[in-house]
């Protein structure tokens, strides 16, 4: 059983789990990769497993698609590409044309398709393999770029992390990805630095 963070229930998340507070769908796939502003990022699509784990997790599917190494390989490329259109949007640029063609190309494909329970109280997905959920994603960047929320898109302030995400704060002062992980850590190192300073 998974908790809604996409960790074992019972245990601690460690780094190979997949990350979803308050991502975007597009954006949780870009969290995919941890540590992508230092020299040695953590890839979490290691295997077309973690994929189609990912595909579960991230609420796309209810069945983990069938993923081989090309499915693994155009994620990556999709992930890659979303994460320079989102770095795009933080800057108030645009986005490179070979991207957008990649994007569009992953949307274009026919996305899962939901289904209610007779009770109404669940959904069940019901797909084309990985393509569909790939689909899902690329659609979901594309509304977020219809939208107003396109001049919300920042880059996490913790320069380790580097992955975008969108301001919804009413201030909009918001500076982290998520305040469960690099938001805490932020307020763990200030706590220390100024532990440090007392004594």
């Amino acid at each position: 059983m998974k908790d809604q963070d996409g960790r074992r229930a019972g245990r601690q998340r460690t780094k190979a789990d997949f990350r979803f507070d308050d991502a975007r769908l597009c954006f949780a796939l870009v969290g995919t990769v941890a540590d992508r502003g230092t020299d040695t990022p953590f890839e979490r699509l290691a295997r077309p497993e973690d994929l189609g784990r990912w595909s579960v997790e991230s609420g796309c599917t209810t069945a983990a698609p069938v993923c081989t190494e090309a499915d693994l390989d155009h994620a990556r490329r999709l992930r890659e590409a979303i994460q320079r259109t989102g770095q795009a949007l933080a800057g108030a640029a645009a986005p490179a044309r070979e991207d957008i063609a990649l994007i569009n190309s992953a949307a274009a494909e026919p996305p899962s398709v939901p289904e209610l329970s007779d009770d109404a109280t669940s959904v069940r997905w019901y797909g084309d393999g990985v393509a569909a959920v790939l689909s899902m994603v690329a659609r979901d960047l594309i509304e977020l770029c219809r939208s107003d929320l396109r001049t919300r898109v920042r880059i996490c302030g913790n320069p380790a992390c580097g992955t975008p995400f969108v301001d919804s704060s009413r201030a909009g002062a918001r500076r982290w990805c998520s305040m469960k992980t690099c938001g805490a850590l932020a307020k763990k190192r200030t706590y220390r630095a100024r532990s440090h300073s007392a004594s």
